[in-house]
């Protein structure tokens, strides 16, 4: 929705301020990350990196210990190794929370959870979210063409169940293209999920590449300004969240920010989609496949709906609403992190200041893919959304035991605080 999510239009980070300056003009730039205690030259590696080069401007001279572990199989690390033993310690100035007495107990809390099994899937808990997904679209795709159900054929009906099923495969995308589902050699971990992950991206019509550009770097610095890409909501939205100095810098339309924040979130479907399609077009020659797919998805969904046109509208703008509402609740009005600040957290610091969960209970949880227990996914990304409760007990007391607060709220709840964060008049006078 465009830069600054606080509403610092000139706020920029390393990485925009490099993307900005011609190729050509360019010195290559030297980058260095901290992996456990010793200070890793990446310039090299990360013209080839899988994830892109911005993670490790990001992460220059920073301890990234702990977003390495959490993003990576047990081979990536073992291959890292090599790298780790040609370089010289980090240096003393370089703060390494990972090394800390929390960081060391995070990684104690994650080593039993290996133990017990719950990074391992669950066959038929993938199946019974792949039926729910897959069952509403399929059913209303065939009401659609005339098939009736239970003697119905309603095309809202129709519609009502496709909009639930694109946005339930939204979660369900999300967990394969984390590498959450199929575990083992280097063909299931990525080659399996990956082939799921890209089905489900061209059933609700999302390029996959986009969104992992935006989710991953979101992952390894959650809220943190000038890096987090989906916390840059401005100009459309502005969380004020009582600065003074940002409520006096609000436009004239800004100033209604938290009253059409709710029925904004209708067209973000639109927006995604057209956000996609601009990521792929700026990429041409080289996206050409996933043009290819875009073009089909959006075939195909016009011929179901040739006979109820109108109705697309409705698939959009519910499909937009029922995402929108969920993913904002869980981080945008939370905490904003500044660079400095958080070099020296540890990643369950980070995350305790950054994500709230949704209460609710195992219905909640299905109904949102899971992401309603934000604090457990950004904490272990790569364990199978339907092992998050399991681990629950585990994170609130580690928690407690460090002072952290465990961040909860049912929806409306969390909707209401968004609004507060967004409230501006009260600092005006």
């Amino acid at each position: 929705m465009g830069r600054g999510g606080d509403g610092g239009a000139n706020a920029t980070s390393r990485s925009d301020v490099a993307a900005t300056i011609p190729r050509q003009e360019r010195k290559e730039e030297q980058l260095a990350v901290v992996l456990y205690g010793k200070r890793v030259d990446v310039t090299k590696f990360s013209r080839t990196h899988p994830g892109g080069q911005k993670v490790f401007r990001i992460f220059n001279e920073r301890d990234a210990t702990e977003q390495f572990e959490a993003y990576h199989s047990k081979r990536a690390i073992k291959m890292m190794e090599g790298m780790l033993k040609k370089s010289e310690p980090a240096p003393a100035d370089v703060p390494l929370p990972s090394q800390s007495e929390i960081g060391k107990d995070f990684r104690a809390m994650i080593d039993k959870h290996i133990a017990q099994g719950y990074y391992e899937p669950c066959p038929l808990d993938e199946l019974f979210k792949l039926t729910i997904v897959l069952g509403p679209i399929i059913i209303g795709a065939c009401m659609l063409k005339g098939i009736s159900f239970f003697g119905v054929t309603s095309p809202l009906l129709a519609t009502l169940a496709i909009a639930f099923g694109f946005y339930l495969d939204g979660w369900l995308a999300h967990d394969y293209l984390h590498h959450s589902v199929f575990k083992g050699s280097v063909q299931k971990t990525v080659g399996w999920n990956n082939f799921v992950g890209y089905f489900l991206g061209f059933v609700q019509g999302y390029d996959v590449a986009w969104w992992r550009a935006r989710h991953n770097t979101h992952h390894v610095c959650t809220n943190e300004h000038g890096s987090d890409p989906d916390i840059k909501t401005a100009p459309v939205l502005v969380f004020v969240r009582n600065d003074p100095r940002i409520a006096k810098a609000l436009n004239a339309f800004q100033r209604y920010q938290q009253y059409y924040y709710v029925p904004l979130m209708a067209i973000l479907d639109v927006y995604w989609r057209v956000e996609s399609l601009m990521y792929i077009f700026a990429r041409l020659p080289k996206t050409a496949m996933p043009l290819a797919l875009m073009v089909a998805h959006h075939a195909l969904l016009l011929w179901v709906y040739w006979a109820h046109l109108p109705y697309l509208l409705v698939l959009s703008y519910l499909r937009g609403f029922m995402t929108g509402i969920v993913v904002f609740a869980t981080h945008y009005g939370e905490d904003i992190l500044e660079a400095d600040e958080v070099r020296g957290m540890t990643l369950a610091e980070q995350t305790a200041k950054t994500s709230r969960n949704i209460t609710g209970g195992w219905l909640m949880n299905v109904l949102t893919g899971f992401i309603s227990l934000q604090t457990e996914h950004h904490l272990f990304p790569m364990m199978p959304t339907g092992n998050l409760m399991k681990v629950q007990p585990d994170v609130r007391a580690f928690f407690k035991k460090h002072g952290l607060e465990y961040r909860e709220s049912n929806l409306i709840e969390c909707v209401k605080y968004n609004i507060k964060a967004l409230a501006f008049e009260h600092l005006l006078y």
